[in-house]
């Protein structure tokens, strides 16, 4: 075991400012796998929310700790009212799906194309007060209220982590721009919308990106947290041209690194997908102030030369390893990721994406250990 000399959120936060902690910190997403680890179904823990925290708490103290839990619940933080993310349809298990199924987005039209000149024209905002009830049957009050009990909640469990020693990553998390209109249009219909109606596309987004932002830091000014989660997984190389995301993702996501910065908030930028083709925009974005999540898509390695010295590298313990993989397996390759992407520091050991709901215990343990006890060569 590695001696520690930092407390949990200092060593976080010495990654992130790309300096060399004690040691290389860890944390498994974890949101689903305490629950089916501490015996119940996915079902009861979104019933259930007291028993849900529990089963994380507990799943955190059976790793033997680690340096942060992504989140409290299978919730998200929301601010009554207002949409960081696209307000989609999620089926929820016991009730849309089998008892112990995962959660599913139901994805379909949100809104229609000639929906983008009312957006253009009031904002984000301003079109979901007219519009959410339309789509749900259900009044935005009534969604606000909702959505207050739940922030309610997260901040109270966020305290009772914190009593404990535990630092909570999330403040709050936010789609991009060009993720939340895909979302709201589906894919493949906001794909052709980008190829047919590029203009109308873009004024609208012009108009939702401040709100997005805004909405961002009233979340966070009530839950205290230190990051905002950006949502980034359809603007990437492996879906769209260069010259699509250098249009429709890259200047509204510098907009929102550049205004959270400026709050004093961490952007950590969740880059589902292969981004590599990307990445070297990313050292245009502030020095040692944001974090490049990668879910093993990406090339991790690649990424380290790219980014660097530049940006903090959080990942990439992926799904497949931690689910078919031996503890010879994970450990193997977590030194191998602290070896070269760890050094020299800038570097946050964590799945990649969220720890699977199938993963072995055995392999989650190792990951968590491997942090513990492997310095690095």
């Amino acid at each position: 075991m590695i001696a520690e000399t930092m407390g949990r959120r200092e060593r976080v936060e010495a990654a992130i400012a790309l300096e060399k902690p004690d040691r290389v910190p860890v944390m498994p997403l974890l949101v689903s796998f305490p629950v089916r680890h501490r015996g119940m179904t996915q079902g009861e823990a979104w019933r259930n929310l007291d028993r849900s925290f529990e089963a994380t708490l507990g799943t955190f103290d059976d790793l033997g700790g680690f340096d942060m839990l992504p989140k409290t619940n299978v919730y998200w933080p929301m601010l009554g009212g207002k949409f960081c993310n696209a307000p989609i349809r999620n089926l929820i298990p016991g009730k849309d799906l089998p008892e112990d199924a995962m959660a599913q987005v139901d994805e379909r039209e949100l809104f229609s194309r000639a929906d983008y000149a009312r957006i253009e024209s009031v904002g984000w905002n301003n079109f979901w007060q007219e519009h959410y009830e339309k789509i749900s049957g259900k009044s935005m009050a009534r969604l606000g209220q909702f959505q207050n009990v739940l922030l309610e909640r997260y901040c109270r469990e966020k305290k009772v982590c914190e009593d404990k020693g535990i630092p909570v990553l999330l403040g709050a998390a936010v789609d991009s721009v060009l993720m939340a209109f895909s979302l709201c249009r589906t894919l493949t219909q906001f794909t052709m919308d980008l190829y047919e109606v590029p203009d109308k596309v873009e004024a609208a987004m012009n108009a939702s990106c401040d709100d997005l932002i805004r909405n961002t830091l009233e979340t966070i000014a009530v839950t205290k947290g230190m990051v905002a989660f950006i949502v980034l997984e359809r603007g990437s190389g492996a879906i769209y041209p260069l010259h699509l995301f250098e249009r429709f993702e890259w200047p509204y996501l510098q907009r929102f690194v550049d205004a959270f910065i400026s709050s004093g908030i961490t952007p950590w930028l969740h880059l589902d997908t292969d981004w590599g083709l990307n990445l070297p925009y990313f050292r245009q974005l502030p020095k040692g102030k944001c974090v490049a999540d990668l879910d093993g898509t990406t090339d991790i390695f690649k990424a380290k030369e790219i980014l660097g010295g530049h940006m903090c590298i959080s990942g990439d313990v992926q799904a497949a390893l931690m689910t078919l993989g031996t503890p010879e397996d994970v450990r193997q390759y977590c030194e191998t990721l602290i070896d070269r992407v760890g050094e020299n520091g800038g570097f946050f050991l964590t799945t990649g994406c969220e720890c699977p709901v199938d993963a072995k215990f055995e392999n989650v343990k190792m990951m968590v250990d491997t942090a513990k006890t492997y310095r690095g060569k």
